[in-house]
């Protein structure tokens, strides 16, 4: 198996984080804790640094995703509303810094840089702006990109490609109408490459007469299961309809990372191994690194349980950790991760307050 593309992180003055570091990360991540512990912001950081080279990344993952207005509204993305200290987002190979960018006329913020490496081992700045009149000094990139948000005009730099393939799942992101086009138009692109067999290798475990998947006149992907007609996916279950979306995605990211934010939802308890049983599958094939939140015991049992059941196939004994996270009861602010191996947890889990 392949090295995994984010070995550890650590993270300061970025929303509900002063403080924060996990010093390891495996193959596959689980993530809980209670409600406002930092797990969906966890794996936005993780989203901002595998994007490091876009500086309008934050945009969609704190804003526009989570339908919060852009206006003067910057100051939401650091620790207590305080930019006069960067966010710091960092691995053993990569670091991000996002600095703020403070008003000509008054104290409110004009934008944020990004100040990052790159590839020839030169510090440079990646500016976003939401003043028109802010004019720069030569230290900064040239801005490249502008579009309207909010009714605002939004410039930013887009330098480089991602560090590594990504897909990021949460449920702020799209509207369900347009998840589906997305899923529609990716296993279209499968099916040209002749790639669709793996997204039916991993469906069979748990659709174990499904013979093929095609799509149709009207742009839905439907399932030969032996019956007289093909069946639309979603008239097979919405928990089958979810796996297929996501397992979609993964050849397209192949050596890469996917974050899926509660991932369980939507899901009935007993439709979790058959999530995991498809996740594990596809993502060992093509070289994937997962991160998920859950706040289910259900979830964290199905993960411990399939991987015992599959880890021999994949020559695999030390590749799934749980990550607890909780507030710190003493200090206000602070927050800290509890690692569970494959052995751990079940162990703990009756000690857990997930929910």
């Amino acid at each position: 198996m392949n090295k995994i593309q984010i070995p550890n992180i650590s993270i300061s003055n970025f929303k509900c984080f002063k403080e924060f570091s996990i010093d390891s990360f495996k193959r596959f991540n689980l993530i809980f804790g209670k409600n406002s512990v930092g797990k969906s912001n966890l794996l936005e950081a993780l989203y901002l640094y595998s994007n490091m080279y876009r500086s309008d990344t934050i945009l969609s993952s704190s804003f526009l995703q989570r339908d919060i207005p852009l206006n003067n509204n910057l100051e939401l993305i650091f620790h207590n509303f305080d930019y006069s200290n960067p966010i710091n987002i960092k691995t053993s190979k990569k670091e991000l810094n996002i600095h703020s960018i403070e008003s000509l006329e008054i104290a409110l913020l004009d934008g944020i840089y990004y100040q990052v490496q790159n590839n020839n081992g030169e510090t440079i700045k990646l500016p976003l702006l939401i003043n028109n009149n802010r004019q720069l000094d030569n230290t900064f990139i040239s801005i490249n990109h502008s579009s309207i948000i909010n009714n605002i005009n939004v410039r930013s730099v887009i330098l480089d490609s991602s560090l590594f393939n990504f897909y990021f799942f949460n449920d702020y992101s799209t509207s369900e109408k347009r998840v589906k086009n997305n899923t529609v138009s990716l296993f279209d692109k499968l099916q040209n490459l002749k790639m669709d067999q793996i997204v039916i290798n991993c469906l069979k475990p748990i659709i174990p007469n499904l013979k093929s998947i095609r799509i149709s006149s009207d742009r839905i992907c439907e399932a030969d299961i032996g019956l007289d007609r093909y069946l639309p996916i979603n008239a097979l279950g919405t928990g089958i309809y979810k796996i297929f979306n996501y397992i979609v995605g993964v050849p397209f990211i192949i050596n890469g990372v996917l974050l899926i934010d509660e991932i369980d939802n939507g899901f009935h308890y007993s439709s979790l191994r058959n999530l995991w049983i498809s996740l594990f599958k596809v993502c060992y094939t093509n070289n994937v690194q997962l991160f998920a939140t859950t706040h289910s015991y259900e979830c964290i049992k199905a993960f411990n349980d399939v991987y015992n059941e599959v880890k021999n196939q994949h020559n695999s004994n030390d590749d799934i950790q749980g990550i607890r996270i909780e507030s710190d009861k003493k200090e206000k602010y602070k927050y800290q991760a509890i690692i569970y191996n494959n052995e751990e947890l079940n162990n703990a889990m009756d000690n857990w307050e997930v929910r």
